[in-house]
């Protein structure tokens, strides 16, 4: 018999074919759950802003973003005055094109005495390529990403209002939901 047949078969006659079972289940959501993480982790990474709200963030102008989502926070029902901060986690990356230059010697040499020896020599050198005469090349550009949002409005306490202030802020960021903190104001 196949040894890991032998194995099963002990197995199952020790803990009891219906203990095997829950086992095997057990084993089966643990697998599920562990692709499931790498999943959620896909679905954290940052997404794609709408165009003028990613301008403004690639601007650094997290001050007219607040004032933006703030004016929209007014139009809805329920959620009256409101107080808004945004924090960024980065500034964003630019990625500028360099001109890269190696060059490797390799150099045998051998003694008498039937010894040998190998030494090699590596040099690499980058210059940036520019447009003009002081603006780099830039070649891929990374935004920077919203970290989180912190709403203190009146309708703050409401629990409706909260849910629809928080999808909102969702969908025009695209930040996690666990970052967004709406408060009620005093």
């Amino acid at each position: 018999m196949v040894p890991w047949k032998e194995k099963l078969r002990v197995l199952r006659t020790g803990i009891g074919t219906r203990n095997l079972c829950l086992l095997l289940l057990a084993a089966g959501l643990l697998l599920l759950s562990l692709a499931g993480n790498g999943k959620e982790k896909e679905r954290e990474e940052p997404k794609p802003m709408q165009d003028e709200a990613q301008k403004e963030v690639e601007a650094g102008g997290t001050k007219e973003l607040e004032e933006r989502l703030k004016q929209l926070l007014l139009q809805i029902k329920g959620v009256g005055k409101a107080e808004v901060m945004i924090t960024l986690a980065d500034q964003g990356e630019k990625i500028v094109l360099k001109d890269q230059k190696a060059n490797t010697q390799s150099l045998d040499e051998a003694d008498g005495a039937g010894g040998s020896r190998v030494s090699i020599t590596s040099e690499k050198e980058e210059e940036t390529i520019y447009e003009n005469d002081k603006t780099p090349f830039v070649t891929k550009e990374y935004t920077a990403q919203v970290a989180g949002v912190l709403i203190v409005c009146e309708g703050g306490a409401d629990h409706d209002i909260v849910m629809d202030i928080v999808s909102a802020t969702e969908a025009l960021f695209g930040v996690p939901a666990h970052r967004i903190v709406v408060l009620e104001m005093k």
